[in-house]
Protein backbone atom coordinates (compact mmCIF):
# COMPACT_ATOMS: atom_id res chain seq x y z
CA UNK A 1 0.00 0.00 0.00
CA UNK A 2 1.28 3.85 -0.98
CA UNK A 3 1.42 6.18 0.77
CA UNK A 4 2.20 10.11 -0.24
CA UNK A 5 2.55 12.68 2.66
CA UNK A 6 4.24 16.45 2.83
CA UNK A 7 4.93 18.60 5.43
CA UNK A 8 2.47 21.40 5.81
CA UNK A 9 4.05 24.93 5.43
CA UNK A 10 4.18 27.84 3.47
CA UNK A 11 7.73 27.94 2.68
CA UNK A 12 8.04 24.16 1.52
CA UNK A 13 6.35 21.08 1.04
CA UNK A 14 7.77 17.60 -0.19
CA UNK A 15 5.92 14.36 -0.76
CA UNK A 16 6.77 10.77 -1.61
CA UNK A 17 5.40 7.29 -1.91
CA UNK A 18 6.56 4.03 -0.46
CA UNK A 19 5.09 0.33 -0.52
CA UNK A 20 6.20 -3.19 -1.68
CA UNK A 21 6.62 -2.89 -5.43
CA UNK A 22 6.42 0.90 -5.96
CA UNK A 23 8.89 2.19 -8.33
CA UNK A 24 9.16 5.14 -5.99
CA UNK A 25 8.60 7.71 -8.80
CA UNK A 26 7.73 11.11 -7.44
CA UNK A 27 4.39 12.07 -8.21
CA UNK A 28 3.66 15.84 -7.06
CA UNK A 29 0.54 15.44 -5.26
CA UNK A 30 -2.58 18.35 -5.81
CA UNK A 31 -2.21 21.17 -3.19
CA UNK A 32 -4.31 21.82 -1.27
CA UNK A 33 -5.56 24.68 1.19
CA UNK A 34 -6.87 25.94 4.60
CA UNK A 35 -10.22 27.09 2.91
CA UNK A 36 -10.85 23.15 1.93
CA UNK A 37 -10.78 22.64 6.22
CA UNK A 38 -14.21 20.59 6.68
CA UNK A 39 -14.07 21.72 10.13
CA UNK A 40 -17.43 22.78 10.02
CA UNK A 41 -18.61 19.35 8.84
CA UNK A 42 -17.59 16.99 11.80
CA UNK A 43 -20.67 15.82 13.68
CA UNK A 44 -18.95 16.80 16.71
CA UNK A 45 -21.80 15.16 19.44
CA UNK A 46 -21.03 12.04 17.70
CA UNK A 47 -17.07 12.03 17.89
CA UNK A 48 -16.31 8.54 19.56
CA UNK A 49 -12.70 6.79 20.64
CA UNK A 50 -11.56 3.72 21.56
CA UNK A 51 -8.71 3.11 23.82
CA UNK A 52 -8.82 6.97 24.66
CA UNK A 53 -8.14 8.94 28.08
CA UNK A 54 -10.10 11.42 27.21
CA UNK A 55 -13.97 11.55 26.75
CA UNK A 56 -16.03 11.68 24.25
CA UNK A 57 -16.95 15.22 24.55
CA UNK A 58 -13.43 16.57 24.95
CA UNK A 59 -11.99 14.81 21.22
CA UNK A 60 -13.12 18.18 19.37
CA UNK A 61 -9.90 19.33 20.78
CA UNK A 62 -7.64 17.25 18.27
CA UNK A 63 -10.27 19.62 15.77
CA UNK A 64 -9.09 23.13 16.51
CA UNK A 65 -9.84 26.59 14.28
CA UNK A 66 -6.83 27.76 12.43
CA UNK A 67 -5.82 30.90 15.24
CA UNK A 68 -5.66 27.80 17.34
CA UNK A 69 -3.39 24.94 15.98
CA UNK A 70 -0.16 25.46 17.80
CA UNK A 71 -1.90 24.95 21.35
CA UNK A 72 -0.34 22.01 22.79
CA UNK A 73 -2.23 21.94 26.11
CA UNK A 74 -5.61 20.38 24.35
CA UNK A 75 -4.47 17.12 23.20
CA UNK A 76 -5.91 13.31 23.13
CA UNK A 77 -3.90 10.51 24.35
CA UNK A 78 -4.82 6.55 23.91
CA UNK A 79 -4.92 5.20 27.19
CA UNK A 80 -3.91 1.17 27.72
CA UNK A 81 -1.58 1.16 24.94
CA UNK A 82 -0.28 2.76 21.44
CA UNK A 83 -3.65 1.96 19.72
CA UNK A 84 -6.51 4.42 19.16
CA UNK A 85 -9.39 3.98 17.28
CA UNK A 86 -10.84 7.50 16.42
CA UNK A 87 -14.52 7.57 14.79
CA UNK A 88 -15.33 11.03 12.59
CA UNK A 89 -18.77 11.43 11.38
CA UNK A 90 -19.86 14.20 9.15
CA UNK A 91 -22.73 15.62 8.86
CA UNK A 92 -23.24 15.15 4.88
CA UNK A 93 -21.42 13.14 2.07
CA UNK A 94 -17.63 14.76 1.22
CA UNK A 95 -14.81 14.29 -0.82
CA UNK A 96 -11.31 13.61 1.43
CA UNK A 97 -8.77 14.95 -0.49
CA UNK A 98 -6.00 14.78 2.47
CA UNK A 99 -5.61 14.53 6.45
CA UNK A 100 -2.97 16.49 8.10
CA UNK A 101 -1.90 15.08 11.46
CA UNK A 102 0.03 16.56 14.05
CA UNK A 103 1.87 14.26 16.43
CA UNK A 104 4.02 13.85 19.72
CA UNK A 105 7.72 14.20 18.34
CA UNK A 106 8.77 11.33 21.18
CA UNK A 107 9.53 7.91 19.54
CA UNK A 108 7.52 6.30 21.84
CA UNK A 109 4.07 8.02 21.74
CA UNK A 110 3.99 9.10 17.97
CA UNK A 111 2.08 7.64 15.73
CA UNK A 112 3.63 5.43 12.66
CA UNK A 113 0.73 3.22 11.05
CA UNK A 114 -2.39 4.60 10.08
CA UNK A 115 -4.99 2.90 8.99
CA UNK A 116 -8.18 4.52 7.14
CA UNK A 117 -11.58 3.28 6.97
CA UNK A 118 -14.43 4.60 4.64
CA UNK A 119 -18.39 4.25 6.30
CA UNK A 120 -18.17 1.47 8.31
CA UNK A 121 -19.74 2.53 12.14
CA UNK A 122 -19.19 -0.98 13.16
CA UNK A 123 -15.33 -1.00 13.98
CA UNK A 124 -13.84 -1.82 16.83
CA UNK A 125 -11.11 -3.54 18.28
CA UNK A 126 -12.58 -7.15 17.70
CA UNK A 127 -12.75 -6.37 14.06
CA UNK A 128 -10.69 -4.16 13.07
CA UNK A 129 -7.64 -6.24 12.57
CA UNK A 130 -9.02 -8.02 10.04
CA UNK A 131 -10.70 -5.83 8.29
CA UNK A 132 -9.31 -3.77 5.05
CA UNK A 133 -8.67 -0.63 5.56
CA UNK A 134 -9.31 1.73 2.27
CA UNK A 135 -5.72 3.79 2.85
CA UNK A 136 -3.01 2.90 4.85
CA UNK A 137 -0.34 5.57 5.49
CA UNK A 138 3.12 6.59 8.24
CA UNK A 139 3.36 9.39 10.17
CA UNK A 140 6.60 10.44 10.02
CA UNK A 141 8.36 10.83 13.46
CA UNK A 142 7.82 14.78 13.74
CA UNK A 143 5.90 16.72 16.24
CA UNK A 144 6.42 19.08 18.87
CA UNK A 145 8.25 17.39 22.24
CA UNK A 146 6.33 16.67 24.75
CA UNK A 147 7.84 18.57 27.57
CA UNK A 148 7.54 21.65 25.01
CA UNK A 149 5.25 24.74 26.77
CA UNK A 150 4.71 26.22 23.30
CA UNK A 151 5.79 25.38 19.44
CA UNK A 152 4.49 27.40 16.55
CA UNK A 153 6.74 25.19 13.79
CA UNK A 154 5.13 24.02 11.11
CA UNK A 155 7.06 21.82 9.63
CA UNK A 156 5.34 19.98 12.90
CA UNK A 157 1.81 19.51 10.76
CA UNK A 158 2.23 16.59 8.21
CA UNK A 159 -0.29 16.53 5.27
CA UNK A 160 -1.43 12.76 4.23
CA UNK A 161 -2.85 13.27 0.46
CA UNK A 162 -5.23 10.76 -0.35
CA UNK A 163 -6.42 8.77 -3.27
CA UNK A 164 -9.46 11.24 -4.10
CA UNK A 165 -11.08 8.04 -6.04
CA UNK A 166 -11.34 6.12 -2.98
CA UNK A 167 -12.84 8.76 -1.20
CA UNK A 168 -15.70 9.93 -2.43
CA UNK A 169 -19.13 10.12 -1.08
CA UNK A 170 -17.41 9.90 2.60
CA UNK A 171 -19.14 10.41 5.20
CA UNK A 172 -17.99 8.57 8.12
CA UNK A 173 -13.73 8.23 8.98
CA UNK A 174 -12.23 6.05 10.92
CA UNK A 175 -8.44 6.24 11.92
CA UNK A 176 -6.64 3.34 13.38
CA UNK A 177 -3.55 4.09 14.72
CA UNK A 178 -1.41 0.58 14.63
CA UNK A 179 2.06 1.25 16.44
CA UNK A 180 4.42 3.34 17.22
CA UNK A 181 7.90 4.34 16.30
CA UNK A 182 9.54 2.56 19.31
CA UNK A 183 7.53 -0.54 18.23
CA UNK A 184 6.59 -0.24 22.32
CA UNK A 185 2.69 -1.00 22.00
CA UNK A 186 2.82 -0.18 26.13
CA UNK A 187 3.31 3.28 25.39
CA UNK A 188 0.47 5.82 24.60
CA UNK A 189 0.08 7.55 21.63
CA UNK A 190 -0.41 11.68 22.01
CA UNK A 191 -2.12 13.44 18.95
CA UNK A 192 -2.38 17.14 19.07
CA UNK A 193 -4.00 17.86 15.90
CA UNK A 194 -6.35 16.76 13.50
CA UNK A 195 -7.56 18.38 10.41
CA UNK A 196 -9.24 17.43 7.52
CA UNK A 197 -9.54 18.56 3.90
CA UNK A 198 -11.68 18.00 1.01
CA UNK A 199 -14.85 19.06 -0.53
CA UNK A 200 -18.73 18.84 1.02
CA UNK A 201 -20.77 17.53 -1.64
CA UNK A 202 -24.44 17.06 -0.15
CA UNK A 203 -26.15 16.53 3.07
CA UNK A 204 -27.17 13.30 4.55
CA UNK A 205 -30.83 11.66 3.33
CA UNK A 206 -32.67 11.71 6.21
CA UNK A 207 -35.00 8.47 7.25
CA UNK A 208 -38.67 8.91 5.78
CA UNK A 209 -40.76 9.88 7.92
CA UNK A 210 -44.14 8.19 8.17
CA UNK A 211 -47.33 9.70 9.46
CA UNK A 212 -50.43 7.71 9.65
CA UNK A 213 -53.69 9.61 8.95
CA UNK A 214 -57.16 8.43 10.78
CA UNK A 215 -60.01 7.65 8.30
CA UNK A 216 -62.51 9.56 7.96
CA UNK A 217 -65.65 8.57 9.72
CA UNK A 218 -68.13 6.53 8.78
CA UNK A 219 -71.86 8.00 9.72
CA UNK A 220 -73.16 4.14 8.70
CA UNK A 221 -71.07 3.22 11.39
CA UNK A 222 -72.28 5.60 13.78
CA UNK A 223 -75.70 4.78 13.22
CA UNK A 224 -75.07 0.99 13.46
CA UNK A 225 -73.13 1.88 17.04
CA UNK A 226 -76.02 4.07 18.13
CA UNK A 227 -78.59 1.12 17.07
CA UNK A 228 -76.44 -1.52 18.92
CA UNK A 229 -76.59 0.88 21.91
CA UNK A 230 -80.40 1.68 22.16
CA UNK A 231 -80.97 -2.09 21.50
CA UNK A 232 -78.70 -2.95 24.82
CA UNK A 233 -80.79 -0.91 26.72
CA UNK A 234 -83.70 -2.29 26.08
CA UNK A 235 -82.52 -5.21 26.84
CA UNK A 236 -81.83 -4.39 30.50
CA UNK A 237 -84.39 -5.34 33.58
Amino acid sequence: MSCEDEHFNHSHSHSHSHGDGDDHSHIPPIQTSSVQNLREHIDFYQLRALNCQQKDEDLQRLFKANDDKFELSGFVESDADCQLILNIPFNGNVKLYSIIIRSSGESAHCPRTVKLFKNNKTLDFDNIAGSKPVHKLEQPLVGPLDDTEANVDEDTFVEHHLPRSQFQSTYHLTLFIEDNWDDDEDETTKLYYIELRGLFTSPLAKDPVITLYEAAANPADHKNLLQQEIGQSNNVD
